[in-house]
């Protein structure tokens, strides 16, 4: 069920219905209703960091936040672990990003860029939410769990591959594991995910929660990210630099947000031509020449990759 906020007031705030939505759309049950085995792939690689990598869970850490390396970051070094033990390279980075302010994402986006220039799936910057804990608390296998919230920001041009990411990752653990994903969240902001898509921030339990709690969220969810990316429920192969294939929706959204990307260089483009003023042949040779240095520097680079 989607619900768009309307209006606050205070700590309250009042939201109204918007639609219903069949999460089967993005990730469809197999044909005969059992998962397929997980297949053999090389390079399956997934990054981890925390733009606030002090935040901590009150009862076990004894402080919501710890400026050396909170709660949060063994949180992560659970979700890494799990993965590498199904064969997923994980980098994870335990850079704090203090102070907790709002410049913490311009801090992190330097994190967020060395990783994923690694060539990496899917990128996680994990977090814990800061709302009564009984919000994110739930019982699995019998065990007191933490629960898990995905994060996407509005304001990015991946923001529909983002979506169909998160919406499947909510698909997959509907099915496995029913209660761990508590909602996905669209939040005024782009917290990094316009550098690339399948880039999802994640809420795993609340500062009120035991961290033990957390950690078995953590775990559970790594278990749904690496069906999900690497196919136990679909049959998906990973393709070159260990990029699995497009999932279920996931190559319209990406041409929607290449549509988005080349209008925006159309109206960048116009804009110049307002500004810098001069006869349309000046304006032609500045753009032929930008354009002649853009594509050599291509080309020279994709030389160089491949003498590599």
């Amino acid at each position: 069920k989607l619900y768009r906020v309307i209006e606050i007031e205070q700590d309250t705030g009042f939201a109204e219905f918007v639609e219903e939505i069949d999460l089967s759309e993005y990730f469809p049950a197999s044909k005969d209703g059992e998962d397929a085995e997980v297949l053999a792939a090389q390079n399956k690689k997934i990054s981890v960091y925390h733009t606030h990598g002090d935040e901590s869970y009150v009862p076990t850490d004894g402080s919501a936040s710890i400026g050396t390396g909170g709660g949060i970051i063994e949180v992560g070094r659970i979700f890494a672990e799990v993965l590498r033990n199904k064969g997923v390279k994980v980098i994870h980075s335990t850079r704090t990003h203090v102070p907790h302010d709002n410049a913490a994402y311009m801090r992190s986006r330097r994190t967020a860029k060395e990783l994923l220039q690694q060539g990496v799936d899917a990128q996680f910057d994990i977090h814990r939410d800061a709302i009564p804990p009984e919000n994110y608390t739930t019982t699995i296998n019998g065990e007191r769990t933490a629960r898990v919230r995905l994060v996407v920001g509005r304001q990015n041009p991946n923001q529909p591959a983002n979506d169909n990411f998160a919406k499947q990752l909510k698909s997959v653990g509907d099915r496995v594991y029913p209660g761990l994903i508590k909602g996905i969240f669209y939040g005024k902001g782009s917290y990094n995910q316009d550098m690339a898509p399948r880039t999802i921030l994640v809420e795993i339990g609340t500062h009120e929660n035991d961290r033990a709690m957390a950690e078995r969220g953590a775990a559970l969810f790594a278990n749904v990210v690496n069906r999900t990316v690497y196919g136990e429920d679909e049959s998906k192969t990973p393709g070159p630099g260990g990029t699995a294939e497009p999932i279920s929706g996931e190559a319209s959204s990406l041409g929607k947000t290449i549509l988005w990307i080349i209008i925006l260089a159309v109206l960048g483009i116009g804009g110049y031509i307002v500004i810098t003023g001069g006869s349309w042949n000046e304006i032609k040779s500045k753009l032929q020449r930008f354009a002649n240095k853009e594509f050599a520097d291509l080309f020279n680079d994709r030389k160089r990759k491949d003498e590599e």
